[in-house]
Order: C-alpha cells, then structure tokens, then sequence
C-alpha cells in the first residue's frame, strides 16, 4: 500500500507514556499528602487493561472518592507533563522519515498539552508534521472521529488512503478504523499489556515497535 496520508499518536508512539504517568502520580501525591505508589500502578494496569473510561476518574474515585479535584489534579499534572529529549523513541524519526520518503504527509493526532509542540521542535521532528493535530492546539481530543476527520481534510486525504499509528485501541485503534482508515497498533507505553485476540485482529498491523513500520505498510495490499 502506498498511503497519501500517515498520523501518528504521540505518548507511546513518539515520546514515552511513562512522562504523564509521573506528572498524573505527583497530582495525586501534591493534593493526597502522599499516594500510595502500590494503589496508582493497581488501578492505572487495571486502567490499561480495560481500555475504556477515564484515567483521572478512576483516580479520583480511588483515592478521594469523588471528582472534586479532578480539574486540579489534571492541570497540576499538565504543568509536569514535558518531554525531554530522553522521552524521544529512538525508532519514531527513522520511522518518521522512512514514510515521508514515499510521498506520504505525516499528520499528528494525539490528546498532548501545548507543551508537547516545543518538544517537537526541540526534537526536529516538527519540521516533518504536514498536520500538528495536538488536542490543546486544535480544540479536539480522541476518540472523537472529528480530530481524525480534521486530519485527513488537512492533510488531502480520504480515509481508505491513510493511515493512523497508536497505542491505544479505544483512542487510536477503534476511531481510525470506523472512519475506514488502515491502522498500526504499536504495543507499548499505555497500550493494553494483555490484548484480547479479537482486539488484536481489528488493526491491520500489530508490533511491538516502530522499527519496521514502514515496510510492514509497504506491504499492505
């Protein structure tokens, strides 16, 4: 296959999950006097697993029982949630690149803070992007199937001609497909640890890195 158009998630796939992961633990240690760590990967694996419903929520109803904080808790982990240098994957500008290449534009379709854009540029990797779709910049989130279709107009594409690359099968996966995208589900960062068979078979390509994405789509038919 040779697509016209390419998006990429961000956490997991371009920067490791594990930077929100500590921004979300330190919201949580800030307005608990202290978080059990042993609670949060409990309920953040079971998270993973389920993949459905909201994070910050189960959180909330964990350790407070309610969702009075959950506005504060996001925006002090937001104000923590930035990628270094060291968050870079190694494979995501080869892989970044290797699409290009074949003529494809690359778009972003990630639920990011503001923040992560200067990442980008730091990284070099801005200067690749036709379409910088970050959530806090375009006023949309995943798994609404408006971000991905904003995308594709941005980008020139129909949705039988693109692909969408993630982690996540109810924000990445799931979304892309029903629009009639073709998808890659790259498992790491938030991705289920433990996918279902019947998950697995909704992708058209299922690795456990970016390594040889961009064959593997080359030889999609």
């Amino acid at each position: 296959m040779q697509p016209k158009a390419v998006t990429f998630d961000v956490g997991g796939i371009i920067y490791s999950d594990d930077v929100f992961k500590e921004a979300i633990y330190q919201a949580l240690e800030h307005f608990n006097n202290g978080a059990d760590r042993n609670k949060f990967e409990a309920v953040y694996e079971e998270h993973l697993k389920s993949h459905s419903g909201s994070l910050r929520t189960k959180l909330c109803m964990a350790f407070f029982g309610n969702l009075e904080l959950k506005g504060e808790i996001m925006k002090y982990a937001t104000e923590r949630w930035n990628f270094t240098t060291a968050d870079l994957y190694q494979d995501a500008i080869a892989c970044i690149d290797a699409i290009k290449a074949t003529g494809a534009k690359i778009g972003l379709v990630a639920n990011q803070p503001l923040a992560s854009i200067d990442s980008l540029k730091r990284d070099g990797i801005f200067e690749k992007i036709d379409f910088v779709g970050i959530s806090a910049k375009v006023g949309l989130e995943k798994p609404d199937p408006a971000f991905f279709q904003l995308a594709l107009k941005e980008l020139g594409a129909d949705a039988k001609n693109a692909i969408h690359i993630g982690n996540r099968f109810d924000t990445d996966v799931l979304p892309a497909k029903n629009l009639g995208m073709r998808t890659v589900w790259v498992l790491r960062g938030e991705a289920n640890p433990e996918p279902a068979q019947s998950d697995i078979d909704q992708a058209d390509i299922v690795v456990p890195d970016l390594t040889n994405v961009a064959e593997l789509i080359a030889k999609l038919s």
